[in-house]
């Protein structure tokens, strides 16, 4: 007990709440000591229970591939997690929880806000979540699909934490920022392969459309990298966290640069001049004509040499040149964040 005592107190220095290094108390007064008295507290397999009683309820409950479900199985790293949502400028506020399934996570946030929304789709989960979270005033849990859910419906700052399933973590995503009321701060765990998408600047391998998007629309910051025993099944890739901050477009241009970073990204190893003439043939003129204010040196650029304020500036200069495609672009931007 002394081992386990004196490993709960290194990681207290991760935690600035006092409900969240309680949770880390009441964790370790709980547990048995390893050995004769008990089963060993850190198995090799993260999901083996601590204790010989039969499983609970949620517990019982086997995850659902269709559904992308692989539930986080280590309390320490629930905790950390949670703990991230303090670093938003407007914390505490209301927090909400897409996909809680067992609800490992949920327990920390709810030891941190009076307002918290879980939002889960299989109803296999509702039972066990209200019995472990009673559906009080501060406690509110929703069955639904996030992808149709409008989070900001009455305008309450919001912060979005979330073991997203890696099977709709990009759609969902992309929606959270093109809300009309976009959440003030977002916890988001991602596969590290899709984290890396996010995060890369240009010149980095990663670099690309997603890129673009969150740097126009966003801050980011990876702050954790999990490996697959974290996980419950052991999923086969690698899991990374992200902070995301973000930010309404000041820009008219931004939508319209979203839209055309996502049809030029298609032909990145080819020229800007090239590329516009392969995805947007519809305009009926070159890119020279459209961009004005590029040289030829730029217009030689192959897209993964443009940076984001690049696209931001073509879609400016389109606006000038030929307004009725900078609409469509405008209009299409902010489709791609809602579907």
């Amino acid at each position: 007990m002394v081992k386990v005592a004196a490993f709960t107190l290194s990681v207290r220095g991760f935690f600035t709440g006092g409900a969240i290094c309680a949770i880390l108390d009441q964790f370790v007064a709980e547990t048995k000591i390893p050995g004769k008295d008990g089963p060993n507290i850190f198995p090799k397999k993260p999901h083996r229970r601590l204790s010989s009683s039969g499983p609970s309820p949620e517990n019982r409950i086997s995850p659902r591939k269709s559904l992308g479900q692989n539930f986080l199985s280590d309390p320490v790293l629930a905790c950390r997690i949670a703990a991230l949502a303090q670093e938003s400028p407007l914390f505490p506020c209301r927090i909400v929880e897409i996909g809680p399934g067992k609800g490992i996570l949920s327990r920390s946030l709810a030891a941190m806000t009076d307002d918290l929304w879980l939002i889960e789709r299989d109803p296999r989960f509702m039972e066990s979540l209200r019995a472990a979270l009673p559906e009080e005033s501060r406690v509110r849990i929703i069955e639904t699909d996030a992808l149709d859910f409008d989070f900001g419906s009455d305008l309450s700052p919001y912060i979005v934490v979330s073991n997203l399933p890696y099977n709709i973590s990009v759609p969902l995503y992309l929606k959270l920022l093109g809300e009309d009321f976009p959440p003030v701060f977002m916890v988001l765990m991602f596969q590290r392969e899709v984290a890396k998408r996010l995060v890369a600047k240009k010149g980095d391998p990663d670099y690309g459309h997603l890129s673009v998007v969150t740097t126009l629309l966003a801050r980011i910051s990876k702050k954790l990298d999990l490996q697959p025993g974290a996980f419950h099944p052991a999923p086969k890739v690698q899991s990374s966290v992200v902070t995301v901050q973000p930010a309404r477009p000041t820009e008219e241009g931004t939508w319209a640069a979203i839209a055309l970073s996502r049809k030029l990204f298609c032909y990145r190893r080819k020229s800007l001049a090239r590329a516009f003439r392969i995805a947007c043939p519809e305009t009926g003129k070159t890119a020279g004509e459209i961009f004005p204010r590029a040289d030829s040196a730029f217009l030689a650029r192959k897209i993964d040499d443009l940076g984001p304020d690049d696209f931001l500036n073509l879609a400016i200069q389109s606006k000038d040149h030929l307004p009725l495609f900078f609409d469509r672009m405008h209009s299409e931007g902010k489709e791609l964040l809602k579907t």
